[in-house]
Parts: structure tokens; sequence; C-alpha cells
């Protein structure tokens, strides 16, 4: 259904969202605070600074998904809320066009720097392994996806890290489009050994399609079943409130 209207039911100072972060969690490693002692920073990023510097680990957004990110601007605009100029985050209450009402949060999109090992064709991760996820790893009968391999990609060359979109890529790229500047979440020094649950890919070959679709274009570091153990349990900037909220909170999702 489409959004209808919102209601601001809290603001997020930057001090707090970083309190909230350092809380995130793994979906196959509840115990691991991904963000605990990490560097956050809010970034002001040009669409240049996004195409030339930027990685993303799904080269696809969707027309749809952008056109609710359009509506989204203008509803928090006519509350005096720029969302490509956040500081902190806001908790907030949508209603559909039946009348239903959701609970959310909208926080800067977020990028995390990543450690990479790139040898000119493919990416090896095995030295950013931590022992933990060596022993699931072996438990479990995972392996690193033989995929990584065959990645080749110039943009990657002579790199030890990269800053790679975790978080809100349809945002960035809603204001890559619409030629504005944006503030993002740039989370560095990460817990070790568990690294991004993608391999990064170039910005400059993301291509706009109608709606999702069932074409995987995402590389997963490890192999099905395990490929989305790594995955960081926090909001898509504006989408579902996820982890982030306190506990004490309610969530209608």
């Amino acid at each position: 259904m489409a959004l209808e209207k919102i209601e601001i039911i809290g603001e997020i100072s930057f001090n707090d969202l970083c309190s909230r972060l350092r809380k995130v969690t793994l979906r196959g490693f509840p115990n691991v605070k991904i963000y605990e002692k990490a560097r956050i920073n809010i970034k002001n990023v040009s669409r240049e600074d996004i195409k030339r510097r930027v990685f993303t680990p799904q080269p696809t957004v969707y027309q749809d998904h952008l056109e609710r990110i359009n509506l989204m601007r203008e509803l928090f605009l006519k509350k005096g809320i720029d969302m490509y100029n956040l500081n902190g985050g806001y908790d907030y209450i949508a209603t559909d066009s039946d009348g239903n009402e959701s609970e959310w949060t909208l926080i800067p999109p977020v990028v995390e720097t990543i450690r990479i090992n790139y040898n000119g064709l493919g990416l090896n991760y095995s030295e950013f392994l931590g022992e933990e996820l060596k022993k699931l790893m072996q438990e479990g009968g995972h392996a690193l996806n033989s995929n990584l391999n065959y990645l080749s990609f110039q943009e990657l060359s002579g790199r030890k890290s990269v800053p790679q979109i975790c978080d809100g890529s349809h945002r960035i790229h809603a204001g890559v489009l619409e030629n504005v500047n944006q503030n993002i979440l740039l989370i560095e020094n990460i817990t070790f050994g568990f690294p991004y649950y993608a391999a990064p890919q170039p910005y400059n070959i993301v291509r706009v399609i109608p709606t999702r679709n069932e074409i995987e274009l995402k590389v997963h570091i490890l192999t099905d079943p395990a490929h989305k153990l790594l995955y960081r349990v926090f909001p898509t900037g504006g989408i579902k409130s996820g982890n982030l909220r306190p506990p004490k909170e309610k969530s209608f999702i």
C-alpha cells in the first residue's frame, strides 16, 4: 500500500545513533556487536564521490523502490526534515492508504569500510575470517564462495580497503539521480573476523530495473545456506527498524 503520511515520534541525536549502532549484531552471530568499537562519522558526499569511490554489494536498484524513496522525501520535507542531510535520525509512524500504521526508523545510509585482498582476478577473504567464523564454517560444512575467485574489477586494483554500502542503497541512488549532496554514516574499524556478507562491486555498474526479480547479482562471501550469516541486523535507512530500536520500545512490524 502507498505511504500516506508520517508522524515523528522521536528524534535521535548523533550520539544516540552511535549508541544504537554499537549494539548491532549479525544474523548468524547474535553475540557479536560488529560496530562495538568502530569509528562512526557522518560524511557529506556528492554524486561524483559516490560514483568514483563507493562500492556496492548489489549492482541493481528498483524503480518502484526509488519512487517510494521520493515519496518519503516529500513527506519528510513537509516536516522540515531533509532526508539527504541527516545528522542523526528519527523514529516515526507511517500510515498507508488503508489506514494501517507501522513503526520505523530513519537514519542516514550506512557505508562500511571493508578490507579486501584483490589479486587482479578475484578476492581472497581467507585472511579476514576470525576463529569463531572458521569454527562455524567447519561445523556446518560451509565454505568461501568459489565465485569470488573470478571477480575482476579494475577499480579494486591497488586497494587494501574500500567503502561499501551496507544499508540504504536505494536512498543513495535516488540522491545520485537527483544530483544532491547527501550525508552518509561512514563506519570504520569494525570487529575483526566477520567480513561483510557480499563482495564489493563498483558503483558505476549500477543499473535501474523496474522491480525486484529473482536475478541475484550479489556475490556472497559464503556458500548457501550460510550466505547471509554475516548480514548486519539493522534497518535499511528508513525502511524497517530492526534491532536498532531500543528493546523497551514497542514495534508494530
